[in-house]
């Protein structure tokens, strides 16, 4: 390890269509965000240790120290986070016999979102070891989560894509003359991903005129110009994902008096809702404060668009 700084960054990310559907090879419009992770990697205070500190807004939220070469795990502040980096550490030396952890090592994280949101926290983590490593970050994620891999695709995207399970990500433009009259409102309550992949895998069944709607619905979601035609279109998704699921719509369930539409994004349940409306911004986040839901973005303001 040089005796300097390196420095890695990557983006978060928002399913915006083909949420468990990509998990089977459905094609997904999958959006990166301005928010992000960086990691920053020095020369170590201590010979034999890895100090690993992760940062938030608010501060550190997580720490843990490994000994070399054996990884074995010294301190940690959160025994669950500690063997999960401690695998994704092996799994990359694994990977790439010719890296190195050498000396003592001093690790930096900090991400500009909280990490109840959802947006990327292991996804952004595991696209700037593999930056760092020199190792195919789709292979990583893959050991690590055994997600569809859309999230490592937004690390490193510039704008929206569309996104099949191990093919190339493909741009989208999404020119929406209603970006205005879209927002994204956080549920609340954080889904583990993890877990809703293990469930889905072992107990989703989808058929292939399923997939074969959700590639189309992605695609008229992507192309469509008007609000009108959009509201219609996030419906049409809900009421498929809502019967392959069995579970009902969040709209029906929460917010069946709401003048527009709002679809679950991810891991229904939890993390964060695109709504669609009408309404101008005072009375969409007056809506959503009573409700007891605070954190709203304009679209704008969350989705990132560097093309």
């Amino acid at each position: 390890m040089p005796n300097s700084q390196k420095t890695y960054h990557a983006h978060g990310k928002l399913l915006l269509t083909a949420e468990y559907f990509v998990l089977q090879g459905a094609k997904a419009i999958a959006l990166p965000l301005k928010y992000g992770q960086h990691m920053e990697v020095t020369e170590g205070k201590k010979q034999g240790v890895v100090s690993w500190k992760a940062f938030m807004q608010e501060g550190l939220w997580f720490s843990c120290d490994f000994s070399l070469p054996d990884l074995k795990i010294i301190h940690s502040s959160d025994a669950g986070k500690a063997v999960i980096l401690k695998d994704a550490l092996k799994a990359i030396l694994e990977m790439n016999p010719r890296f190195q952890l050498n000396g003592g090592l001093d690790i930096q994280t900090k991400i500009d979102f909280h990490d109840q949101w959802g947006l990327g926290s292991s996804s952004t983590l595991i696209a700037n070891l593999a930056s760092w490593a020199g190792v195919d970050p789709y292979q990583l994620n893959e050991k690590i989560f055994n997600g569809s891999g859309f999230d490592i695709a937004c690390a490193s995207a510039a704008g929206p894509i569309f996104y099949v399970k191990n093919e190339k990500p493909e741009p989208v433009t999404l020119d929406y003359p209603f970006l205005d009259k879209l927002y994204f409102v956080y549920s609340g309550s954080k889904k583990s991903t993890r877990n809703e992949v293990w469930r889905f895998l072992s107990e989703g069944s989808i058929s292939q005129k399923q997939l074969e709607e959700v590639n189309l619905l992605s695609e008229q979601i992507a192309s469509v110009q008007s609000l009108k035609e959009f509201q219609e279109l996030i419906r049409l998704h809900e009421q498929l994902v809502s019967g392959v699921l069995k579970i009902p719509t969040v709209k029906s369930s929460y917010f069946s008096d709401f003048q527009g539409d709002i679809k679950s994004l991810g891991a229904w349940g939890g993390d964060f809702y695109l709504v669609a409306t009408p309404m101008d911004d005072r009375c969409v986040l007056q809506y959503f404060k009573e409700k007891g839901l605070s954190v709203v973005f304009p679209w704008n303001e969350l989705v990132l668009n560097n093309r």
